[in-house]
């Protein structure tokens, strides 16, 4: 259900981009366009993965049952990296708000080529995990041990040590890149509303307005990550003894709450469009 909810929504957030034609937004709109096409891919792929997440002792095990296992579980991993990436998505919007406060509008191309090095952080990481040592055996000793009655033979399972080189990339940025992008969203939103409050006298009411609104999307938009830490939260538990199945799932479906609830947020707070 959240899969179409949220590829459906992320559509309709496409669509009035492109029919809107306020120049005022033209930066923004490439931003959230960006973001939209993001979540609409790990939407997809997170529907046809329902993955689960197993962290014991120096081990993280991911759990795949859909689509993926058809094709492998390097397939598998792309969705966790998209998470991350549409985090970062969302703080460099809180940035270009507040460049544009400040200076001249970067052009759609600095954008772009600014959007695609923000991609570099998550891209190398996901690369470069896929040289670490799965050890299937430890997988099916720990889940066996855990969870008896899980039928491992339909799984898809990748297990890797957190002290692997090759994955301690993902792993690092998996549980402390939220907390960190998080802090630079908080930070960066009360720049923007100090700078708003020293310029609110020399805006036009028609500018003010609109600025208002971003800040009141931004403003939910900065709620968001908190779902993501969440989720990392929930490996922490593991890490330290608390385990569930249910912990093992909700990993994820926080995870994705983002990507599900940015096009309402924006459609409802962006008046232009809201029309």
């Amino acid at each position: 259900l959240y899969a179409i909810l949220g590829v459906t929504f992320n559509i309709v957030l496409l669509s009035i981009i492109l029919n809107t034609k306020s120049s005022g937004l033209k930066g923004y709109a490439i931003i959230i366009a960006n973001g939209a096409c993001v979540d609409i891919t790990q939407i997809l792929i997170d529907a046809l993965e329902i993955p689960r997440m197993v962290a014991y002792d120096e081990y993280s095990i991911l759990i795949f049952h859909g689509f993926c296992t058809y094709i492998g579980n390097e397939f598998c991993v792309i969705m966790l990296h998209l998470i991350f990436h549409s985090l970062w998505l969302i703080a460099y919007l809180f940035w270009y708000r507040y460049t544009l406060l400040i200076k001249a509008a970067p052009s759609r191309i600095v954008i772009q080529v600014s959007i695609m090095i923000l991609f570099i952080p998550n891209a190398v990481p996901m690369i470069i995990s896929m040289f670490a040592r799965d050890e299937p055996e430890k997988s099916v000793e720990i889940l066996g041990s855990l969870y008896p009655g899980i039928n491992i033979t339909t799984t898809t399972h990748r297990s890797v040590s957190l002290l692997d080189p090759y994955s301690a990339p993902t792993d690092l940025s998996a549980i402390f890149g939220p907390f960190i992008v998080y802090t630079f969203i908080a930070i960066v939103r009360r720049k923007i509303l100090r700078k708003l409050s020293t310029l609110a006298h020399k805006m036009s009411c028609k500018t003010t307005k609109m600025y208002e609104s971003l800040v009141r999307a931004l403003t939910y938009h900065t709620v968001l990550p908190v779902t993501i830490c969440i989720g990392v939260a929930s490996f922490y538990l593991q890490i330290i003894g608390i385990r569930s199945s249910l912990i093992d799932g909700l990993i994820f479906v926080f995870a994705s709450i983002p990507a599900v609830c940015k096009p309402l947020l924006t459609i409802y707070f962006v008046v232009p469009y809201r029309r």
